[in-house]
């Protein structure tokens, strides 16, 4: 048996343990480390997540980049509102609705398969009066 040769064992020895430095864990390791979560449960009927999923979260929620249709409202930080708010900010809902002001013309022009239709609206405008009235105690 050929003496091995020590700098190349101590060579070999350094590389390993830099390459555990800068490669701490392997790929399937870090990806599995933290696991996709959950999703979190909506806030709203199940009827009226999907309406808002389709018509209105492109611009509503937290996966928008549109910071002025944010402000007026982010149904992401729905459960951050107050009762108070809840109730003002579902007031809004049912008069742009039924005011036809949402979604934008430019933006309904661009992308129509994303107005809500009439029963849509019905079913938003509803649900926005029987959460009031929950809120409101009634």
């Amino acid at each position: 048996m050929k003496k091995l040769n020590l700098p190349l064992i101590v060579l070999v020895i350094a590389i390993l343990a830099m390459m555990a430095f800068i490669y701490p864990s392997l790929p399937s390791e870090r990806n599995n480390a933290n696991p996709p979560q959950e999703r979190v449960a909506s806030p709203f009927p199940e009827n009226v997540t999907k309406i808002f999923e389709n018509c209105c979260f492109d611009c509503h929620s937290d996966a928008s980049s549109n910071e002025k249709a944010l402000a007026k409202m982010n149904l992401s930080k729905w459960n951050d509102l107050s009762a108070a708010k809840k109730v003002g900010r579902l007031q809004d809902i049912q008069d742009i609705l039924n005011k036809g002001d949402m979604p934008p013309a430019k933006y309904a022009a661009k992308y129509p398969d994303r107005v809500p239709n009439k029963e849509q609206k019905d079913i938003i405008i509803k649900w926005a009066e029987d959460e009031s009235n929950k809120l409101l105690g009634n």
